[in-house]
Formats: C-alpha cells, sequence, structure tokens
C-alpha cells in the first residue's frame, strides 16, 4: 500500500520552504522525500512504488531538468528547524566543515575523477563532495551540500575551477547564523589554511583546527620549529593529565600548550593532545585563534567535530546520499541536497516529541539514537497510511477491527 498524503509532521517540515517552489514542485518534492524515509535511497524507482504520486520518469525530471534552487530549499529548512529551538543570545553553535568521498562506476556520470578513498585505503574513481552542517545543542543539521568539479572538467564545460578550501571558504561566507549566536568553525588539517581561517575572521567566527606535523610555529621570543619537533618536549615538561568525558565514560587524556604565530596564519593556541600510554606517533595538534580558552576547552570545542562522521554515515547508510545514478550535475547535487532534507525531517519528527527540552538554552538535546528516530517515522507514516484506509469504512466496529489488524505487528 503506497502512501497518498503527507504525514503531519512532514508537511510542517516541508513548510519551511514552500515559498521556494511551485504547487507541482511541491508534491514531487514531498514525494522524494517521503520515500528517502521509507528506504528507497537513490533509487527513484522504489521511490515511486513506495509513494504514491508520479512516475519515475517525472521524478528524475524533477531533479534534473526543472527549475528549482536545493541549496536555497535546505537552507531555509535547515534555517527553520534552528529557529524552532529558539537560540539564545550567547549561545555557541558549530559549523563543522569536512568532505566526503563517494565511489561511482558510472564512465558518463559528470565530473568523475580518481580519487583516493580513505575508507578503502585505495584509489577509486568517484566524486569529492564539501559538506557544512551545524551541531547546536547537541543536534546535527545539514546545510549544504557542494560537488567539487576536477580542473579538467570545468575547463571543458567553461566552468571557474575552485579547489576544495576555496569551496569551504565560500560556505564560511555564505553562512548566516542566528543574530546574538557566537559561532565556532570547525574543520580538519586539510582546510587549515589562508582562505579558510581568513573567511572565519571576516565573518567574526572563531576555528578550530588539527594542524599538521609539518606546520611552522614561531613562538614569543623563540625559533620558528614545526609542530612534530616542538610537541614531545612540551607535553613532558609542560603537560598535565585531564580527564576527558566521553559518549561512554571518561577517559585521560596528557594535553600542553603553547601560544605562538603559525606561518600564513597568524597568532594561535596550539594544544598538543595524546593519552598517557600511547606512542608519540598518535599525538594531535589543535590549533585555533580563540587563544583565551584553556587547553582543556580547546580540545573539548574540537572534539565535536565527530558529530559530521556520525552524520556522514547515517546519509550515506540508510538516506541514499551515495546512491544516485544522474546523468546531470543538477541532477545530483539536488539527489545530496534531498538526503539532506530527509535526515532534517527525522531531526524536527523528534524535536516535536522531545518538547521543550528542545528549547532549553545551553543544554544539549536528548534524542534518540538515528535508528529509533528512523522507526519512529516510519511507525507514524504507517499509522497515517492504515488511518487513512480504514475511515473509509463506515461501520465502527468493523473499523475498528480493521486497524487494530492492520497495526498488530508494529
Amino acid at each position: 500500500m503506497a502512501v497518498h498524503l503527507l504525514p503531519a509532521f512532514l508537511q510542517a517540515l516541508l513548510g519551511f520552504a514552500s515559498g521556494l517552489l511551485s504547487l507541482p514542485q511541491q508534491r514531487l518534492l514531498h514525494q522524494l522525500t517521503l520515500a528517502r524515509l521509507l528506504g528507497s535511497g537513490g533509487k527513484l524507482i522504489r521511490a515511486a512504488r513506495l509513494t504514491a504520486g508520479k512516475h519515475r520518469t517525472s521524478l528524475a525530471r524533477f531533479l534534473n531538468k526543472s527549475s528549482w534552487d536545493a541549496v536555497a530549499v535546505l537552507n531555509r529548512t535547515a534555517t527553520g528547524v534552528l529557529k524552532s529551538m529558539r537560540p539564545r543570545r550567547g549561545e555557541v553553535l558549530y559549523l563543522i566543515l569536512d568532505d566526503t568521498r563517494n565511489a561511482k562506476r558510472g564512465r558518463t556520470m559528470p565530473a568523475v575523477q580518481k580519487i583516493w578513498d580513505h575508507a578503502a585505503q585505495q584509489f577509486v574513481r568517484g566524486h569529492i563532495i564539501v559538506t557544512a552542517a551545524v551541531l547546536f545543542r547537541g543536534v546535527m543539521l545539514p546545510w549544504r551540500f557542494t560537488l567539487w568539479l576536477p580542473e579538467g572538467y570545468c575547463k571543458s564545460e567553461r566552468l571557474k575551477y575552485r579547489r576544495q578550501t576555496e569551496i569551504a571558504a565560500e560556505l564560511i561566507a555564505a553562512f548566516m547564523p542566528p543574530k546574538g549566536v557566537k559561532v565556532r568553525v570547525l574543520f580538519d588539517a586539510f582546510f587549515l589554511c589562508k582562505p579558510v581561517t581568513a573567511a572565519c575572521e571576516t565573518k567574526g567566527f572563531t576555528w578550530f583546527s588539527v594542524a599538521s606535523r609539518n606546520r611552522l610555529l614561531q613562538r614569543d621570543r623563540g625559533a620558528t620549529r614545526n609542530l612534530g619537533n616542538l610537541a614531545p618536549g612540551v607535553v613532558k615538561h609542560h603537560g598535565h593529565n585531564v580527564r576527558m568525558k566521553r559518549t561512554r565514560g571518561w577517559r585521560w587524556l596528557r594535553i600542553a600548550t603553547v601560544v605562538g604565530r603559525l606561518k600564513k596564519i597568524g597568532t594561535v593556541r596550539v594544544v598538543f593532545s595524546k593519552r598517557p600510554r600511547d606512542p608519540w606517533k598518535n599525538l594531535v595538534a589543535i590549533a585555533t585563534n580563540e587563544t583565551r580558552l584553556s587547553a582543556r576547552e580547546v580540545v573539548a570545542n574540537y572534539e565535536r567535530r565527530w558529530a559530521i562522521e556520525v552524520l556522514f554515515k547515517e546519509l550515506k547508510g540508510t538516506l541514499g546520499l551515495g546512491e544516485y545514478q544522474m546523468q546531470t550535475r543538477q541532477g545530483i547535487e539536488r539527489h545530496l541536497h534531498l538526503s539532506g532534507l530527509a535526515h532534517l525531517a527525522l531531526t524536527h519528527h523528534s524535536l516535536r516529541s522531545v518538547g521543550a527540552q528542545a528549547k532549553q538554552a545551553n543544554t544539549d538535546v536528548p534524542l534518540p539514537r538515528f535508528q529509533e528516530r528512523l522507526d519512529a517515522v516510519r511507525a507514524e507514516t504507517r499509522r497515517h497510511r492504515v488511518g487513512r484506509f480504514v475511515n473509509r469504512i463506515r461501520h465502527k466496529k468493523v473499523r475498528n477491527r480493521v486497524r487494530e489488524y492492520l497495526l498488530a505487528d508494529e
């Protein structure tokens, strides 16, 4: 039995972007988003079977050729969910930047390039997607996906080539936080460069990043040394052990900090961190331009970057982020943003069930695990579908018996 009408929670979410689409486009977007939540992945034929509406060819035309702005739809929806949490002045919001890689076998797919897949530890043909997501009160909100285009492809299509770091800087420049909220930008060592840090400083944001061992740091009244040579002595003679909270219990870390000028970046605080019994090769150097924070606070802030790795796992595992089979660049980018929109639908549904706890300032929201959120959405969708069917039955007793039978295995 296919779903005919949207459940109330999904109507409320997609209402944030209603002014950006025509009525037929809204119906197609509703159909595709609901199909993602029901397990269609990136397969349009499954989306057409799971939800009543247009044929898969109409869905493909909507993604590849129709005139609508997927970036604006996702941004406005994420902003709407963020505002529903009622951010207070002085609270901290994290903008997290990272890239993810999708291996693709299609030879005619646009912008496919030979890339290094970190997960498989081998070279593959595929795409690199630079991603920006918002972390607020422990809740992850996908904000934008940008497909990186290889230089050769840009030349053939007469497009301006942009490095991944330039894309990251543009994402920072385009981000508009709620008024009065403090923004901290988190990224890994690949994005630690002048364009990205300058974009943060221009917007008034602070940033946190891992720094590579070959980075040169000039200390006050001291020689310039690379971080790999400087770290062991600093940790050994000036470090101290601290307990840091983890998802499961607590762990001891040995941390030490120095302040200096990082070449091409400016004045930073660098915090060296390692577990007491780990080898020196596992030592991590975390750099930030927020020099007034303590070493412990710097480590705690940067560790929130792990949330985007969890987000990628959720998007790829269930919501079909890497399962596209589009033959146009526009279709691929819209597919990526639809995965983010489906993830926002899960989050929005859970926030509504949490209620007032989602609006408490400076407090992480106790959301259920991802699979529990997904099961709750599917259960509500099933109840909605069953209710629509049994309401056609005139006799009350028969109607109740049929409802009980259809919902018996829930």
